[in-house]
């Protein structure tokens, strides 16, 4: 390459001195910015509350499904791999996990000997903040789901 050449190729890269000042005050700022809000949303990713706890509330149907609201206790232990629930003392059961998705444990219910109700709805429990949220799928089909904010129940 001749002298020529050279000379335009250098005068394209990039030169630190070129660089406005505001700019290279401003870029240190934003790195750290960038890097604060990258710190605080991996602990906020990284840290999920325990499900693993008594919860009660109320569970119904959606606004003109037809569907009445019932009271629900449901027992989750501290490995969240299980627990139980109920609805009356007539209706109650184990719960086993089925899956994690989505942030949702799924726990399918199983009726205990001498229930009265139909088993085989699954609970899909997910927190929200102080709460739990369950959304139901009923093993009668979508018209049948109930769902509900429970609340950690004192004892």
């Amino acid at each position: 390459m001749s002298s020529d050449g050279d000379a335009s190729a250098r005068d394209c890269c990039y030169r630190p001195g070129t660089m406005p000042l505001w700019a290279r005050r401003l870029f240190p700022l934003v790195v750290a910015a960038i890097c604060a809000v990258a710190a605080a949303t991996a602990l906020a990713g990284n840290h999920r509350e325990p499900l693993a706890g008594t919860w009660s509330g109320a569970i119904s149907g959606h606004a003109g499904s037809g569907i009445r609201g019932a009271r629900i206790v449901i027992v989750v232990n501290a490995r969240e791999t299980g627990g139980s629930w109920s609805l009356s003392a007539t209706c109650h059961g184990p719960l086993t996990l089925d899956t994690i998705s989505n942030g949702y444990h799924h726990y399918r219910r199983k009726l205990a000997p001498g229930a009265t109700c139909a088993g085989g709805d699954v609970d899909c429990l997910k927190r929200v903040g102080a709460n739990v949220y369950d959304a139901v799928t009923s093993h009668l089909g979508s018209a049948h789901d109930v769902s509900g904010t429970l609340h950690r129940a004192l004892r």
